[in-house]
């Protein structure tokens, strides 16, 4: 059966203390790029930028997955050799039972945004990854990872804690309802006029939530 909220991808997920790791990751994500559009695509979560590809993930028995494009993937071999991640051509795994690796996440994401500024497909074009490969191999233009801030690592904690204390005790009126809420009523939203595209800042001033 195809997926089409979040809610719905949630549900999929049944280990707690998973579903709770891939909120807060989605929620991070909402918090630092604002200006990307969360969609459900291949019945996973899938983050979009002017109609084009960032990033995606899904849950697996064991890890989480992060999916950049594969041209990102060759151009971070190195760092993510470096810091011991585990992957294949495609994904970077981030085990369920380990801390999860925001720094890379972020590196992910920035090297899309601006590797794809100029990009209107919803793909690179396959010369990307030639060039990406070009790249490793001449040591030019190596990826760099930002420093995480500290406050970082507490705002995800203190999100996670809470996201437990309502899956153990859900109560009428919680934030997390009405944010429920207003991520089905902008699904609605967009399935019915599918070509208004917001940003969040627009549809939180919407929302009377500025």
């Amino acid at each position: 059966m195809a997926i089409t909220t979040l809610d719905e991808y949630l549900k999929t997920i049944p280990n707690d203390d998973n579903r709770s790791r891939m909120v807060a990751v989605l929620n991070w994500v909402a918090e630092h790029y604002p200006e990307l559009e969360l969609r459900i695509a291949w019945n996973q979560p899938t983050f979009t930028h002017h109609g084009t590809y960032i990033i995606a993930f899904s849950a697996a028995s064991k890890h989480m997955v992060m999916a950049p494009e594969f041209a990102t993937m060759i151009r971070f071999e190195p760092v993510m050799r470096e810091r011991g991640t585990d992957f294949d051509r495609m994904f970077a795994h981030q085990p369920w039972n380990k801390p999860f690796d925001y720094e890379l996440l972020d590196a992910f994401i920035q090297d899309q945004l601006t590797d794809k500024r100029d990009v209107t497909s919803f793909w690179r074009a396959k010369e990307h990854e030639q060039q990406a490969a070009e790249a490793v191999t001449s040591d030019e233009h190596p990826p760099t990872l930002r420093e995480r801030p500290a406050d970082d690592g507490q705002l995800a904690d203190s999100f996670l804690e809470e996201f437990k204390r309502y899956a153990d005790n859900p109560t009428p009126g919680h934030p997390f309802v009405q944010l429920n809420e207003q991520l089905k009523q902008a699904l609605r939203d967009y399935e019915a006029n599918p070509d208004d595209v917001y940003t969040l800042d627009e549809v939180k001033a919407e929302l009377g939530l500025d």
